[in-house]
């Protein structure tokens, strides 16, 4: 598993929050004004919650699932860096380790970006890492419904940080729909880890920032797959 290339994509999440907030770039600051006060206006509104699924569950549960305790996810409807709909492509082929990002959530914690610098370390280290494995595929989707940033915008960057190959590591949901798909709690501000096996059996879930109890348990789970 690349992670080195999934983290790529968070590299947006430092620059781009931060000249959103401080208005540093006269170009971007232009490309907002075009939007216009109503029309930001407007996607600002469907940024807001959104109603849980009926049936979701909680976080105690979430934090209790384990290769002995797993919990059935289905493949969820998600879209691509350039807006077209799909799936994640090796949901029961593949185990995933999965990223579920509020962008806001890994400029304002700090924690996130530990944990970005330590998976990325580790897998440069290839099959002398805890992580690396033929059989697991990392990917990162953009929790887009949960942050205020234009979710247009917030593709296209990424795909210019990305190049031409890395996208297809990287997708974004726009309303929810992983998030509704699995029945997860709120995951407003949230940087979100699982991992799914291959039969679609989500078997660890955490949000950042993680103990370093919950990191020892992350890791050891990802062996038990390779």
């Amino acid at each position: 598993m690349e992670i080195k290339h999934l983290l790529l994509a968070l590299t947006l999440l430092i620059a781009y929050p931060v000249w959103a907030d401080n208005k540093s770039s006269q170009d971007d600051k232009a490309k907002r004004e075009m939007l216009g006060t109503a029309e930001m206006s407007t996607k600002l509104a469907s940024k807001k919650a959104r109603p849980l699924a009926p049936d979701a569950v909680t976080r105690e549960f979430l934090y209790s699932v384990s290769p002995e305790n797993p919990y059935k996810v289905v493949n969820p409807s998600i879209v691509t860096l350039t807006n077209d709909v799909s799936d994640l492509p090796d949901y029961g082929s593949r185990h995933m380790f999965l990223f579920y990002v509020d962008p806001e959530s890994y400029v304002t914690e700090s924690a996130n970006r530990a944990l970005e610098k330590e998976l990325k370390a580790d897998g440069a280290m290839g099959w002398e890492g805890k992580t690396y494995s033929p059989k697991i595929q990392g990917y990162a989707v953009l929790n887009l419904a949960d942050t205020k940033l234009p979710s247009g915008l917030v593709r296209g960057i990424v795909r210019l940080v990305l190049g031409k190959n890395i996208p297809s590591l990287n997708y974004a949901d726009n309303d929810h729909s992983l998030r509704n798909a699995w029945k997860l709690p709120d995951v407003n501000n949230k940087f979100v880890l699982m991992f799914i096996d291959k039969d679609g059996n989500l078997v660890f879930y955490r949000e950042s920032p993680m103990s370093p109890e919950d990191k020892e348990l992350m890791y050891n789970t990802i062996q038990r797959y390779r």
